[in-house]
């Protein structure tokens, strides 16, 4: 696998982009990442942003677009994304409590499905993040993650796999149930510490991240996104280090047949 499609989920540096997105893309560029994934533009226009993705050398991946900006206008949520040149859009989260309401939950997988079908219409595709709570609620027998997206089958899936490692599910299972439907890969470590999730810098967890990255060779995922909601030192040292863990991973041949 390419270190080329190696990318940072920018919100690991929220507050350094809050500060200075500008010289945020020129850092992650020198450590070696070739893509972000945007939550946000950090107050900077998106054309602007993309000058200086251009000059640097780096891919929008994809952006982030919360529920709530989509339903208030979704033509200019789109045209943000549009700006900076990325080909997905990602709904990132929705109120927890959400998913324990079966008409609820239907009724926002429509929605999701409604907005795939806005974004296709406009070149781009569309898909959603999970966390850890569409682990936590069934509907009809299945995780309310599977009626999402057996109801949803224009939406893609943007599995994080410490948050689904932490719903007490395999990510490798995951990555393999929907391959081909998981352009997008949040390569991400989490522990338990002291009855806590702990989102760790990769290799120091408990997710098999080796197992996933080799499934990953089977299963279409075209970016490689390194995310760490928490880091237990600075943040850019941790995403210095979780690109070094990655890009040496990706660098392991594959296994012969």
């Amino acid at each position: 696998m390419s270190h080329e499609r190696i990318a940072l989920q920018l919100y690991t540096l929220r507050d350094e982009v809050a500060a200075d997105m500008v010289g945020v893309l020129q850092h992650v560029a020198g450590i070696g990442y070739r893509g972000v994934e945007f939550a946000g533009f950090g107050g900077v226009p998106a054309r602007e942003v993309r000058l200086v993705l251009d000059s640097e050398g780096l891919s929008a991946v994809a952006c982030h677009v919360s529920a709530a900006a989509m339903r208030e206008d979704f033509e200019q949520a789109a045209a943000g994304v549009l700006e900076v040149g990325a080909p997905y859009i990602v709904c990132p989260w929705i109120e927890p409590g959400l998913v324990h309401d079966a008409a609820g939950w239907s009724a926002f997988t429509r929605e999701l499905e409604q907005w795939a079908r806005a974004c296709a219409e406009r070149g781009l595709k569309f898909a959603y993040h999970n966390h850890v709570f569409e682990f936590e609620a069934q509907h009809g027998g299945q995780y309310a993650f599977d009626t999402l997206f057996q109801d949803a089958p224009g939406v893609l899936v943007e599995l994080d796999a410490a948050w689904a490692h932490a719903g007490g599910v395999s990510p490798v299972g995951y990555l393999r149930r929907y391959a081909q439907r998981t352009p997008l890969l949040h390569v991400k470590d989490v522990a338990l510490r002291d009855g806590k999730w702990v989102t760790e810098e990769l290799g120091e967890g408990e997710v098999d991240l080796t197992g996933m990255l080799a499934a990953a060779r089977e299963t279409g995922v075209e970016w490689f996104i390194a995310e760490q909601d928490h880091c237990q030192r600075d943040p850019l040292e941790s995403v210095t280090a979780n690109y070094a863990w990655l890009h040496r991973s990706m660098r392991q041949p594959e296994p012969t047949p």
